[in-house]
């Protein structure tokens, strides 16, 4: 076996464990429209060793990043916090942080989203 035969076979043990199975692969692909098989092809030719190692806990910690992100998007919060200044930065990051828990506690994004919606009205008429 060469050297790039066993730096393939050590990567992809890396990604087949189950945790990476669940988490990374499984959503990812989904998300991007192709197929598990093809995901693990780009994580392979794109990351070496040390960023597929470090690749797992960095997605786990980038969750509340992320749904942050969409809430502000789907909440328009870029226009009642950046554009119109109704909410400020602080009151915005609060709402975001509010509804992101409920999320990675069980709840579905959808249900947040609507129940985000009626909190930030709310929140807007006092």
């Amino acid at each position: 076996m060469d050297e790039d035969e066993v730096l393939r076979i050590m990567k992809m043990r890396i990604i087949d464990s189950y945790r990476w199975r669940q988490d990374i692969i499984e959503p990812i692909s989904k998300e991007l429209g192709i197929s598990e098989e093809e995901l693990e092809e780009i994580l392979i030719k794109r990351l070496d060793m040390a960023s597929l190692e470090a690749l797992h806990p960095r997605y786990e910690s980038s969750k509340h990043h992320c749904i942050k992100e969409k809430l502000h998007a789907d909440l328009r919060l870029c226009w009642l916090c950046d554009v119109m200044n109704i909410l400020s930065e602080e009151e915005s990051e609060k709402i975001k942080n509010k509804i992101a828990a409920e999320v990675l506690n069980g709840k579905s994004y959808q249900k947040a989203l609507e129940d985000g919606r009626k909190y930030l009205l709310e929140y807007l008429m006092r």
